[in-house]
């Protein structure tokens, strides 16, 4: 009693016999794709062609036994057989049916293979003449192509980018950091003799390490610019992400993401740029990961406070509270060492002497911060946030004597742009200007009438 092909089997030779008979007869639908083989008998023969229709094809030399018959010697009987992926309906799997020459890839014998596309096998060792081979086709869509071939090219062109990127950065070196801090840059009015921010005379101090410092100042530092900076490596992903969400929900920027190492990288290396473009903002990423191999974090949070720039010709914690507070960065209160932190975003324009009431708002929101992240109890936040902000005579009297705040950084940004930003840094330069104060005096005058009288209804405020 002869045993019963499966339909699978039948469908296929049914297929096989047709497109034998008459070629030139379509037996697919139009735009019908699945996956075929191509086998060439020989060297010297034609391809032939066999769409895998079914779920399971057997492939050897009997007439009787397979679904797809190769002429050649070298094959068995029964040589191999093809089966559909189960998990992948789309795709074949190739097994060796104990064949006598075996199936090859290249030169390896496999017996089990995921076919992939363009993957030609050989039935037997390709050492052998007259040697028949199998050629799977099944192309992926072509917007899948198109897809592959594009993350190819964006990675290649982001690859190369990362890679001059990092040529460039390489350039620096961060051992060891640039010492001191940038000299003064006197800024005169036409008279040649009145300057138009107080001239700062005193020494820089800094901290020698960063436990004498007051706690109550790396707290407020973290909790206010890098919560998460004794956890990444100097670059926050999340950070990023999060920043990106919220820029997008703002359609604009209003937040940013460099860690307290980009900062310190910004801040010491003028290589890196302040420009606001992607490019600066890689460099300054790479940079702070090369400091965070070489430093430690402690070494880094005590930089930061001791170089960081906090207004009217103050680098460090030491300086500004010296000059704000008359006493040491080491003394500072919870209140007073939010008030300096609350500053760094814009020194100049955030100190209590210049906007009391901005300076007490955004200092109380980094207390705020401080309490929500348990450095401080609600009690002492309480207290500091019911606080005035004692400011030193001194800070009062040198900063009433600044004039005209917003030409002299206007002096100063042109300044970086004529000499360029690494020799602008340096400082020690006395810049004479065409300034009028009478006329200085008399539109700040005019301005704030204006303001006044029309403010409102022109939405100044």
């Amino acid at each position: 009693m002869s045993q019963k092909q499966p339909i699978s089997q039948l469908l296929t030779q049914v297929v096989q016999n047709l497109m034998k008979s008459n070629p030139k007869k379509k037996v697919l639908k139009k735009g019908a794709k699945v996956p075929e083989i191509r086998v060439k008998e020989s060297p010297k023969d034609k391809l032939i062609k066999y769409p895998l229709i079914g779920d399971r094809h057997i492939i050897g030399r009997s007439s009787s036994n397979t679904d797809i018959k190769v002429l050649n010697p070298i094959v068995s009987q029964v040589h191999c057989s093809l089966h559909r992926d189960q998990k992948n309906p789309h795709h074949f799997i190739i097994k060796d049916e104990n064949s006598t020459n075996g199936i090859y890839l290249k030169k390896r014998r496999v017996n089990n293979l995921f076919l992939r596309h363009g993957d030609t096998l050989t039935f037997g060792p390709p050492e052998l003449n007259d040697i028949a081979t199998l050629t799977y086709y099944n192309p992926p869509p072509k917007w899948a192509q198109v897809l592959k071939y594009g993350f190819y090219g964006m990675g290649s062109l982001i690859t190369l980018g990362v890679a001059w990127l990092l040529w460039e950065t390489s350039k620096i070196k961060v051992h060891p950091l640039p010492k001191g801090v940038p000299g003064p840059v006197v800024v005169y009015a036409r008279d040649g003799q009145t300057p138009l921010s107080t001239l700062n005379d005193d020494p820089h101090q800094e901290v020698k390490n960063l436990k004498d410092f007051s706690p109550h100042l790396p707290n407020a530092l973290i909790a206010s610019e890098d919560t998460r900076f004794y956890w990444h490596i100097g670059v926050d992903p999340y950070g990023i992400f999060r920043a990106i969400v919220v820029n997008l929900q703002d359609d604009g920027i209003s937040q940013g993401a460099s860690t307290l190492t980009q900062q310190v990288a910004r801040s010491l290396f003028p290589e890196v740029g302040r420009e606001n473009t992607a490019q600066r903002k890689i460099r300054e990423m790479i940079v702070a990961l090369k400091l965070e191999a070489v430093y430690s974090k402690d070494f880094l949070l005590k930089t930061y406070l001791n170089r960081v720039y906090l207004g009217v010709g103050k680098y460090g914690f030491e300086d500004a509270a010296q000059f704000y507070f008359d006493k040491s960065a080491t003394e500072v209160d919870i209140a007073e060492a939010a008030t300096l932190v609350a500053m760094l975003p814009a020194p100049n324009l955030y100190n209590p002497v210049q906007d009391y009431d901005t300076s007490v708002q955004l200092r109380n929101r980094v207390i705020d911060r401080m309490a929500a992240l348990r450095m401080i109890s609600p009690e002492e936040a309480a207290r500091a946030r019911r606080s005035i902000i004692d400011l030193s005579p001194q800070a009062r009297k040198a900063l009433a004597k600044n004039k005209a705040p917003y030409f002299y950084n206007h002096v100063r940004q042109e300044l970086r742009q004529l000499l360029g930003t690494e020799i602008a840094k340096e400082g020690n330069f006395i810049v004479e200007t065409g300034l009028d104060l009478n006329k200085q005096a008399l539109a700040e005058k005019k301005l704030q009438q204006a303001v006044k009288n029309s403010g409102k209804n022109l939405r100044f405020f």
